[in-house]
């Protein structure tokens, strides 16, 4: 896991599934979360084509069976969890299968932050770090410069308003092992600009 890895979520379309992974992305992420613009049904991403990368559910309301359910469905590779799942609900979805959300903007500081995190280490693949309260998909940054500072018990993600213009910027001082990109790659919500998401990936991976 040492490898930064990169995650393209949000996607709706055959096309974008197949240029986001030919662009060098590892994670092609797909939302199940009921208010979201971009909510896709298991049915339709069984149907998109399947590439090198792995397909990540996004998940926020759900049960731990109708996430095991739409996962088997999907034909999903990990969960994504955006609802304060604990950490036995993410050992039950299985912990190298686990994407877990925190909100740094819930925590006074950097250091409560990590203690938020430090329950789940052993339980969860990555940390992800978002933007806003709670849920997913505001298209806000967060202060790149601070998390820096932080001592994750896990390996993390970054995500929240990230796109070719400050992904270099944001991995540079945020530090993390991967980001998560959405709002700033795309057109319009589920509709991925596929240029934005190759100069993302060439600016991340210096190619």
């Amino acid at each position: 896991m040492s490898a930064f890895v990169v995650k393209i979520c949000g996607l709706t379309r055959a096309e974008d599934v197949i240029g986001c992974a030919e662009a060098g992305a590892d994670f092609t992420g797909f939302i199940f979360a009921a208010k979201s613009p971009r909510r896709v049904t298991p049915e339709h991403v069984a149907a998109l084509p399947r590439t090198t990368a792995k397909r990540v559910g996004v998940f926020v309301e759900q049960t731990l069976d109708e996430v095991l359910a739409i996962m088997d469905a999907a034909g999903l590779d990990l969960a994504q969890l955006h609802g304060d799942q604990s950490p036995e609900f993410c050992q039950a979805v299985g912990p190298e299968r686990v994407i877990r959300a925190f909100w740094p903007r819930k925590h006074a500081d950097i250091p409560s932050l990590a203690e938020a995190m430090t329950p789940f280490a052993g339980s969860i693949r990555y940390a992800l770090l978002d933007a806003g309260t709670s849920g997913g998909g505001h298209g806000q940054t967060l202060d790149f410069q601070t998390l820096g500072e932080l001592a994750a018990p896990m390996p993390w993600l970054l995500a929240g308003g990230l796109g070719p213009d400050n992904l270099v910027e944001a991995v540079r001082l945020a530090r993390p092992h991967g980001v998560d990109l959405n709002s700033g790659v795309e057109a319009s919500p589920g509709l991925k600009e596929l240029a934005k998401v190759r100069r993302s990936l060439w600016a991340v991976r210096g190619s």
